[in-house]
């Protein structure tokens, strides 16, 4: 039998510890707005006045399903998004609000410093490969299933 990687070098792990280390950085400024990281995540998916079918959303902002109704319902009471009619009934199509676009826009002002401070700390190149290998890791492990 194969012996098991140190606990610390599991790639499980370092993904985990990686990805709080960088919601960290933005955590206080989006709470600080009474919103949670994945509220804001369906925000930022919608800026710009995209309308975005449900199943579309969860995926693109990795929420499962049952969590994306109920953040939509929140900031749907919010007045942030709203339903909008599709052409297929079957589908809800959500987009940003007046307000919810007014939201967006005050607090991308703060994220996209703390972006910059990651980028300016990690480097702009090794910014870009990283995502560009985790976007292929993802691929490549989807392909699998």
């Amino acid at each position: 039998m194969a012996e098991a990687p140190r606990y610390d070098d599991s790639l499980t792990i370092a993904l985990l510890r990686a990805r709080e280390a960088v919601t960290a950085q933005f955590r206080d400024h989006v709470g600080a707005a009474g919103l949670t990281l994945p509220q804001w995540r369906v925000i930022r998916a919608l800026a710009g006045g995209k309308a975005l079918d449900t199943t579309t959303l969860a995926r693109r902002c990795v929420i499962l399903g049952p969590s994306l109704s109920r953040i939509i319902k929140t900031l749907s009471e919010r007045g942030l998004v709203e339903q909008v009619p599709a052409k297929d009934r079957r589908q809800r199509v959500i987009r940003l609000t007046m307000d919810g676009e007014a939201m967006f826009s005050q607090m991308w002002d703060v994220s996209k410093t703390r972006y910059a401070a990651i980028e300016t700390a990690f480097g702009h190149e090794e910014m870009h490969d990283l995502v560009k290998t985790l976007n292929r890791l993802r691929e490549v492990l989807e392909k699998q299933d």
